[in-house]
């Protein structure tokens, strides 16, 4: 399988609590991401997927590194190793775009073990929050 790296994954935090959306493809819950439109860099293509899937604009983002996991791109199964990004600050009130997440939910931290996270959500969340999943 070919690895896909033009894309991007915002871990959006608030209060202790993560935002996520419920993705409409039955991939479970997920952070803003996804792929670079043509010519456009990682963290362009970061704010704007926060803007489109999520409804908020972020005020700064900080580059974390990037994750490699397993998804169903178009339904075929794919590798993706996105860039991430944290965003701590933003504007805006969430609203999901319903044509790929649902609903939108804060989750606290001590709950993402028991919901069906997408599988590059989870790769994020069990490299840079590793504790969350012992």
């Amino acid at each position: 399988m070919q690895v896909f790296d033009k894309c991007c994954a915002v871990f959006i935090i608030k209060n202790n609590k993560i935002l996520l959306g419920l993705r409409t493809d039955g991939q479970g819950w997920s952070m803003a991401g996804g792929k670079l439109e043509n010519g456009e860099k990682h963290e362009a293509a970061a704010k704007r997927e926060m803007q489109e899937e999520f409804n908020i604009i972020a005020k700064k983002l900080q580059y974390l590194g990037t994750v490699k996991s397993i998804a169903y791109v178009k339904g075929v199964k794919s590798f993706v190793q996105p860039k991430v990004f944290l965003c701590c600050s933003f504007e805006g009130e969430p609203k999901p775009q319903l044509c790929e997440m649902k609903e939108l939910r804060w989750f606290g931290l001590d709950e993402l073990k028991y919901i069906k996270l997408f599988e590059p959500t989870k790769a994020v969340l069990k490299k840079y929050m590793n504790h969350l999943f012992d």
